[in-house]
């Protein structure tokens, strides 16, 4: 451990754990926060005498949970512009509330220091794009992620229960939808695009992928939706449990299943790789919590242990038993054998050209120019929509500097929820965490082979995931129990 603990790489990464007295300290004493400031606190006064009667100031926080938990359930059926409205919208009430609420205020936490540098170096991406005009389009679109961000935290913060509402909003969502799914393969929809390698394959090999009410239809945007919704279910299924409320207990267990046999009969071979990802994650955790908070329960340990050793025999039995399941599975591995598999390798060499060209400031965000650029670079046969992989697609859009802010905000969401987990918290919160920390592990391993987390369908729960990190991680939220 002194080793470990003496090593450049620790001091590194023990560094990039911003430090929250750090950040608010810094951000207090910067010359641009304590202008803004002045300038919120005479707008406030301004129109004191108007919003201290408004109706609709009075009731600003439940307008903005409103159109929130309506972008959210919005998800399933709605088009992209329409999500993305909603989500602007509670945005703009949120800066209402700001300028018209006495002494409300954003609450900088370490979070901030590389979502904001995220933001600021794809902002410099667009400037000296050469595509300026779809690359200020893009911008627009990841501004409405970031404000989502934004106004998820400044409304949980201090409220618990909002928080423990949004977790259920979402999975009693995804459960609806992944009963859908599960319709659609025991009714047999037909497929409305080439999903899977039909080249050599037996009939019994190809399975029925289904798409559910996702806009547009994909197996693979259902995957990835269902991949970010799970840690929801999952988590509420362990809160109810630690709060002995066993009715609510197992519908949310309930969810859970329903939510895994969604995936799998999505086909996705992202998203298994995401469920094997997110159940490591699990075991991790669980095991860390039981032995040092239930430690003395000698029972749980045993149980623990049999879950596990049930669930890898049982995933191993269920590949085994379906061809269909089995051929997918194995095609991960082909590599080149696969056509699915080719043509992602394809488009990842190409990327990795443009990323060559473009390495320091990237040729700015967006679909739009992306594939205007990628023309250039592609493999005759081999269009694309997007690089097919996140870090890369961050890499090519916003250069180097871009893909290590972001790489920095997946390292403060995996530290600081390690450090909290290990930490003497509410217990309560910790499955909150851990649920967080799961649900963003899924969508990071998914990302690594599709673009899926672009879509508002997943990036929205993937920014409330860390809004509600950046809560309870940062102390604003009460670590006593709550009734």
């Amino acid at each position: 451990m002194s080793i470990l603990g003496s090593s450049l790489v620790y001091k590194f990464l023990k560094k990039m754990d911003v430090c929250e007295n750090q950040v608010i300290k810094n951000v207090k004493g910067s010359f641009f926060l304590k202008e803004l400031d002045k300038f919120i606190n005479f707008i406030q006064e301004c129109f004191s005498f108007i919003t201290d009667k408004s109706s609709l100031v009075k009731h600003i926080d439940f307008l903005i949970l409103m159109f929130l938990s309506l972008s959210l359930v919005s998800i399933t059926f709605a088009p992209t512009k329409f999500i993305g409205l909603l989500a602007f919208t509670a945005f703009l009430l949120l800066i209402i509330k700001f300028f018209a609420v006495k002494g409300e205020r954003h609450n900088f936490t370490s979070f901030d220091v590389p979502i904001f540098l995220y933001i600021a170096i794809a902002g410099i991406s667009v400037a000296f794009s050469s595509l300026l005009l779809p690359s200020l389009k893009g911008y627009f679109k990841m501004i409405i992620y970031f404000a989502g961000y934004l106004t998820f935290f400044n409304i949980l913060k201090n409220h618990p229960k909002r928080i423990i509402y949004m977790l259920c909003l979402i999975a009693l969502t995804a459960a609806g939808e992944s009963l859908y799914a599960i319709c659609q393969q025991i009714i047999g929809i037909e497929a409305l695009a080439s999903w899977q390698d039909r080249t050599n394959v037996n009939p019994e090999q190809l399975m029925n992928r289904v798409y559910g009410s996702l806009k547009p239809f994909n197996p693979n945007l259902l995957a990835g939706y269902l991949i970010a919704a799970f840690s929801s279910a999952l988590g509420m299924s362990f809160w109810c449990l630690v709060r002995k409320k066993w009715q609510i207990c197992l519908t949310f267990f309930a969810a859970t299943a329903a939510i895994l046999l969604a995936i799998l009969f999505t086909g996705s071979r992202g998203a298994y790789i995401a469920m094997a990802a997110m159940m490591l994650v699990f075991v991790l955790t669980s095991g860390h919590m039981i032995w040092h908070q239930y430690g003395h329960i000698k029972w749980l340990k045993k149980f623990w242990v049999a879950c596990i050793i049930l669930g890898v025999v049982g995933v191993i039995c269920l590949v085994i038993v379906s061809p269909s399941l089995q051929h997918r599975v194995l095609s991960i591995f082909a590599l080149r054998g696969d056509s699915s598999n080719s043509f992602r390798l394809n488009v990842y060499s190409a990327c990795l050209n443009m990323f060559h060209d473009n390495w320091l400031i990237g040729i700015g965000p967006g679909n739009a120019t992306f594939r205007l650029n990628y023309g250039l670079y592609m493999i005759t046969g081999f269009d694309a929509l997007g690089a097919y992989c996140v870090p890369l697609e961050v890499a090519v859009e916003s250069g180097i500097f871009g893909l290590m802010a972001f790489l920095w905000i997946l390292y403060l969401c995996a530290i600081k929820s390690v450090k909290y987990i290990n930490s003497n918290n509410l217990i309560e919160n910790k499955v909150i965490v851990t649920a967080c920390l799961i649900g963003i592990s899924g969508m990071t391993a998914h990302g690594f082979v599709d673009t899926i987390w672009y879509r508002p369908q997943v990036n929205l729960i993937f920014w409330l995931l860390v809004a509600i990190l950046a809560v309870i991680t940062s102390k604003t939220i009460s670590t006593q129990k709550q009734d």
